[in-house]
């Protein structure tokens, strides 16, 4: 539960690395391989959400939004859309596909990101 409480409900969406360490604080014994097979058995669950990049980081809302995931400072921003679901059911009706999951994400630069200098941005 402690693995769980680490994601969910949080905005940070935090790397496998950044959980292993805030749990290992209270637990000790912690090993990183649990904190890898408790994560994936969530995210397999349905319960959180993997996000797609160079570092395994975890997503705590469970409600349909769109990440956005900046490619220069590592930086996720959340997107609710009503229109998600519509969207959803309308491409696997016309594809004839059964959903097992949902991952809306979209990859570029950020506000933030963009008015810097690409080289002063990835000393961030």
């Amino acid at each position: 539960m402690a693995i769980y409480d680490a994601v969910v409900g949080r905005t940070t969406h935090p790397s496998v690395e950044t959980v292993y360490t805030e749990v290992r604080r209270r637990f000790p014994g912690l090993s990183p391989a649990t904190v890898y097979a408790t994560l994936e058995l969530y995210a397999d669950l349905g319960l959180i959400q993997e996000l797609s990049g160079p570092v395994r980081r975890y997503d705590g809302q469970a409600s349909r939004h769109v990440n956005l995931v900046c490619q220069r400072c590592g930086r996720v921003i959340d997107v609710a859309d009503r229109r998600l679901r519509a969207l959803e059911q309308t491409v696997a009706a016309r594809a004839r596909f059964h959903v097992h999951a949902v991952r809306f994400e979209l990859h570029g630069i950020c506000p933030r990101c963009r008015r810097r200098p690409a080289a002063r941005a990835k000393e961030v």
